[in-house]
């Protein structure tokens, strides 16, 4: 096959001109599905629909008790060489592809992941590696200890269409993948 001029030309430009990042990160993170809580502060929609409906004044906002919570999906982190960018991809389990296979088969709508976000590192120690990832709405922190293999995963954020906040602290087991085993707080002395 032969690719014309103009083609080899861009191509080309493209490998030259493009700055590429870096070709693998310092270290690859990837946790099982974070577990935990949750609690909020608030009047939640419905309380607030269900006084409506009765012609009451809106509820007074309130302290939720905490609740069992988590996140679906198996979060994977890469952090970058120079240690302040860290790459976030959700990614569905294994376990649901069967259900996901069913819902296609039924035409159900399926929800795509999130796409790959990007957080700021704001602590990296050998015990412990922080970032934070903010967006509009909420803020995300992650606190991971290599040593021990485990991720705290947080997120506190306004409810959209609600006098509602909430909070969720969730803990996963994690493995630590160092391009350069050196790097690898564990096998330090």
């Amino acid at each position: 096959m032969r690719l014309s001029l103009s083609v080899t030309a861009i191509l080309a430009l493209t490998y030259i001109v493009v700055p590429s990042a870096s070709a693998e990160p310092l270290v690859t993170i990837s946790c099982d599905k974070p577990n935990g809580v949750s609690i909020a502060y608030g009047a939640s929609l419905q309380e607030r629909v269900e006084a409506r409906e009765k012609n009451q004044p809106e509820p007074p906002p309130a302290l939720k008790e905490p609740t069992k919570n988590g996140y679906a999906a198996l979060p994977s982190f890469f952090i970058d060489s120079n240690r302040k960018k860290m790459t976030v991809i959700w990614t569905k389990p294994p376990e649901d592809a069967e259900a996901r296979k069913v819902d296609k088969e039924r035409d159900l709508l399926t929800i795509p992941p999130p796409p790959a976000t990007e957080a700021t590192v704001v602590l990296f120690t050998d015990d412990q590696i922080s970032a934070i990832e903010t967006d509009l709405w909420s803020i995300m922190t992650y606190s991971f200890f290599p040593k021990i293999g485990t991720a705290f995963i947080g997120q506190q954020a306004m409810q959209p269409g609600t006098k509602s906040v909430m909070q969720i602290a969730t803990f996963a087991h994690c493995q630590f993948s160092w391009t350069n085993p050196n790097n690898d707080p564990g096998k330090k002395r």
